[in-house]
């Protein structure tokens, strides 16, 4: 008597089809799953996560990479204007990168229930499908049938109208932060027509009220990085928006205020209890934190003096003298002086590297002319 393969061999397909869309229902959800807790993380958590491979930062290390590349090799009147792109446009395409990964993944969770959508046979109707749902079009073209079908296509719904209400709550907030970050740096002004420097800070401010003016101007810096560490904490993408004002960014601005703090404390004998300690503390602080954003990992280096630090420290030190401070000995200042820089020095560097900022801060103002007109 000869066999009959047939009924075996159907049961046998009939059961790997099952196997199959299982595993595309635990890999459409998982994927899901991992894509919600990535945008949950970034838009409504105050903790940084911790990890390398959560789509964000993957983004944002990838794109970051090829746009810095270019950044490069730009010629330099276009450099800026193209760097400068890159924050709101790199936001854009992470709420694109995150709406085709949660479809994708749909897409695969009803590809493996496809039983239960009549008229959807292949991934592409699945994902038509998803997106249709996700977007809550509703063509009615695709319905699907059974109880456990629709809770998830209602579950689908749910997650699309939360993300967009996520990212449309999240821009205020963001441009919030970063309009306060910029305001702060239109204050840092010298009154000269060169690139902003700290020991011009510094003079500036002692010519406005002598030691109490300068203590005011640090309490300020000092809550400006407190306020920065904490929204750059919570929005990492802060860190690639540039300036809308040419010539400046919050980095070169962070390292003014921060040289000036570090002098000051160095040279001025009793710094230790002027504000200027709590702001180098502060801006430390916030350029350590910098380290741990998508794109810095593992960025900063151990970083000698260069060459001339010495020279142009003791020009700094003599124009203090000027100012008839009570000052330290310069050997001793000098001593103190490479000792703060070495605990922020390297992180400021590759930093300012890894963003490709400009390494001076000029201050875009009319020209004051002090002559008079009879």
């Amino acid at each position: 008597m000869t066999n009959l393969p047939g009924p075996p061999n159907l049961a046998l397909g009939l059961h790997a089809e099952v196997v199959v869309g299982s595993l595309a229902v635990a890999a459409g959800l998982a994927l899901v799953l991992v894509v919600a807790g990535d945008a949950i993380s970034t838009l409504v958590t105050t903790r940084r996560r911790h990890g390398r491979f959560w789509p964000t930062p993957v983004y944002y290390r990838w794109t970051w990479r090829a746009w810095r590349a270019a950044g490069r090799r730009a010629r330099p009147e276009r450099r800026e204007g193209l760097l400068t792109a890159y924050g709101p446009l790199s936001l854009l395409g992470l709420l694109v990168l995150w709406v085709l990964l949660l479809v994708a993944g749909w897409g695969a969770v009803w590809w493996g229930l496809r039983s239960a959508v009549p008229g959807l046979e292949g991934y592409q109707d699945a994902l038509y499908f998803a997106g249709v749902g996700f977007f809550t079009v509703g063509f009615g073209d695709l319905v699907p049938t059974g109880g456990l079908a629709r809770m998830l296509l209602l579950v689908e719904a749910f997650m699309g109208l939360v993300t967009m209400a996520l990212v449309i709550g999240y821009l205020p907030t963001l441009y919030g932060a970063y309009s306060r970050r910029e305001l702060q740096l239109l204050a840092l002004d010298d009154l000269s027509d060169e690139a902003t420097t700290p020991i011009g800070f510094l003079e500036a401010c002692h010519a406005a009220g002598g030691a109490q003016a300068m203590a005011a101007a640090f309490g300020e810096w000092e809550r400006w990085c407190d306020e920065v560490f904490d929204s750059h904490t919570a929005y990492p993408m802060l860190a690639m928006f540039r300036s809308r004002q040419p010539g400046q960014h919050w980095l070169t601005g962070l390292a003014v205020v921060l040289e000036a703090a570090t002098v000051v404390l160095a040279s001025i004998d009793g710094a230790r209890s002027w504000p200027a300690a709590r702001l180098w503390r502060r801006a430390t602080r916030l350029l350590h934190g910098f380290q741990g954003l998508p794109v810095a990992r593992g960025r900063a280096a151990e970083l000698a003096d260069r060459p001339g630090d010495e020279a142009r420290f003791r020009a700094t030190y003599q124009r203090l003298e000027r100012l008839a401070l009570p000052l330290h000995p310069f050997e001793q200042a000098w001593s103190d002086l490479r000792r703060l820089r070495a605990a922020y020095r390297p992180e400021l560097v590759a930093a300012t590297e890894l963003l490709l900022v400009p390494l001076e801060f000029r201050h875009q103002t009319a020209r004051l002319d002090g002559s008079r007109s009879d």
